[in-house]
């Protein structure tokens, strides 16, 4: 399903998705109607840090959901209702550009410490590893995995590529969304049921995201 935020494609900046939970930090009908009928997930609406870019913010699958220290205590309240959460205490506030992860394992911003990367993989049950996507640090808007598939940025390399693949157990294809955004984790959200991704993604952007997402 193709949808904008306030005229905005840019969707997943404004949510993140597990396969049963999606955290949204605008009160968007249509968007918040679309992860539940699509994704089949239970949609939690709060900010995070007092932003509304929570795709940004915060990092979650199955296990629990991972926030920096500056989340505000209303903020945790409501995650918490539905949600384990490791509050990590960092300047590396936005886990959701800095994770690329699904239930089996993850790519994380190179700049992550070991202290970190070992807390997050403990606490989420996952294969954590440092790397890039396409010599990018923020791999978690550079692609997008779920338990069934993922689709990465187009100028990433074989090397990264078969390192993502190792580590969260799927095969991940190339390609954009949005007409030609390359940062597919700003305009896509997904999970092994369903999917929704920015309005101005084209006929063929689709067709690849759908072969990336349901092989």
């Amino acid at each position: 399903m193709k949808i904008a935020v306030n005229g905005n494609p840019l969707v997943g900046l404004y949510a993140k998705v597990s396969e049963e939970f999606a955290v949204v930090g605008v009160k968007d009908g249509r968007l918040i109607s679309a992860l539940e009928e699509r994704l089949d997930v239970d949609v939690i609406v709060t900010k995070i840090a007092g932003s509304e870019l929570v795709g940004a913010m915060i990092a979650l699958n199955s296990k629990g959901a991972v926030v920096s220290s500056y989340t505000l205590s209303h903020e945790l309240s409501e995650l918490k209702r539905k949600l384990d959460v490791r509050v990590i205490d960092t300047p590396m506030t936005c886990f959701g550009n800095n994770l690329c992860i699904n239930e089996r394992g993850g790519i994380a911003n190179p700049e992550m410490s070991d202290e970190m990367v070992e807390e997050i993989s403990e606490f989420l049950d996952i294969n954590l590893v440092r790397g890039t996507v396409g010599g990018i640090k923020t791999v978690g808007m550079a692609a997008v995995v779920t338990t069934r598939g993922g689709l990465a940025n187009p100028n990433i390399n074989e090397w990264e590529l078969k390192r993502l693949e190792e580590v969260t157990g799927v095969e991940v294809l190339t390609g954009t969304v949005n007409f030609g955004t390359d940062m597919v984790g700003s305009s896509l959200l997904a999970n092994s049921k369903g999917y929704v991704v920015g309005r101005d993604t084209t006929g063929f952007e689709l067709g690849i995201v759908e072969e990336a997402l349901f092989p």
